[in-house]
């Protein structure tokens, strides 16, 4: 750990002693994630979670959307649903050392994370359950609010595009090459006003194997809603399909049917929606496709792979998905 790490940690558990009355016995720093600082706790008032956020990640501008997206956290937690517990101290969920370091306390949850593509049937049917009630749950109260993430018109992804070819012909990345040409074909074809029918609500945005821990056959926990926004909460569905069912072999469609029958006991999910969210995430996530860097953040290679299938079978997926 470096000694700016050990700094804010010591910081930060003082407040919490401060604020909450706790002691902590150990804390084992958690080497997960981007930027921000993790730690798991072992305290007089149970296991503990606790986060510093990053400055770069997160400057003081994004503090209040952090408390929004908190706050529907703990409301799914009241209601039932299986997050962490949150610590909040007169009324705020992000909480601040004297020298005002941001982080964010909350219980820990038990279960055990997977590998990408490798949760079973029983897990997928769970994790659709989970989702469609917190889909149910965060849209209850219809809003209309500015989306935080609009489509990117085909002329900006076209620009966007072309910087990236540029780059991976300057460097003779022929895989990446490859991967870009396929991608313009179905730029040149694409029609982005099939997303005009997109149901516009609150999701979770990062519901990736990273973030959810399982028991042997159900979810045991969804975690981090740092990103959760007003957006197309079709990304929870796409996201999550992909992250767990796919892999080497391709995607499962056995689990994704378990995935799709337990969230439409809460939410309809047409096979039409299904296909249009993957869609949706591809052109989202197309910028992805470009060439690796040294050191890259292990997801990223993850959701590149994920990106690259979509495409590779874009003509197939109505075949693949229709009758789930």
């Amino acid at each position: 750990m470096s000694d700016t790490a050990a700094r804010i940690r010591d910081e930060i558990l003082d407040s919490m002693t401060q604020r909450f009355g706790l002691h902590v016995t150990e804390a084992v720093q958690i080497d997960q994630g981007f930027l921000n600082l993790k730690w798991r706790l072992d305290s007089d008032q149970g296991r503990l979670f606790v986060k510093q956020y990053s400055k770069v990640r997160y400057p003081e501008a994004l503090t209040l959307g952090l408390e929004v997206s908190l706050s529907h956290q703990d409301h799914l937690y009241l209601e039932g649903l299986p997050v962490p517990k949150l610590f909040s101290h007169e009324g705020n969920y992000v909480l601040r050392t004297p020298s005002q370091e941001r982080y964010v306390l909350m219980t820990l949850c038990d279960g055990h994370s997977i590998a990408p593509g490798s949760a079973t049937e029983q897990q997928m049917y769970s994790l659709g359950r989970v989702v469609g009630r917190m889909h149910k749950l965060l849209n209850a109260q219809p809003a209309s609010l500015p989306l935080y993430w609009e489509v990117r018109s085909k002329a900006s992804m076209v620009r966007n595009w072309e910087a990236r070819y540029h780059q991976a012909a300057a460097r003779q990345s022929e895989d990446t090459l490859s991967a870009l040409e396929l991608q313009r074909r179905i730029i040149d074809r694409m029609d982005t006003g099939i997303f005009a029918d997109c149901e516009r609500g609150w999701g979770h945005r990062d519901l990736f194997v990273d973030n959810m821990l399982f028991s042997a056959d159900q979810v045991a926990a969804i975690l981090d809603f740092d990103r959760l926004h007003f957006v197309y909460p079709e990304f929870d569905i796409a996201r999550p399909i992909l992250s767990c069912a796919l892999s080497e072999d391709g995607i499962g469609q056995d689990r994704v049917r378990a995935f799709v029958t337990g969230y439409r006991e809460y939410t309809p999910l047409p096979a039409s929606t299904l296909i249009r969210s993957l869609k949706l995430t591809w052109w989202k996530e197309a910028e992805w496709i470009a060439v690796p860097q040294q050191d890259e953040f292990p997801p990223l290679v993850r959701f590149r792979q994920e990106n690259h299938w979509i495409a590779a079978n874009w003509d197939r997926l109505n075949d693949i998905f229709t009758g789930i």
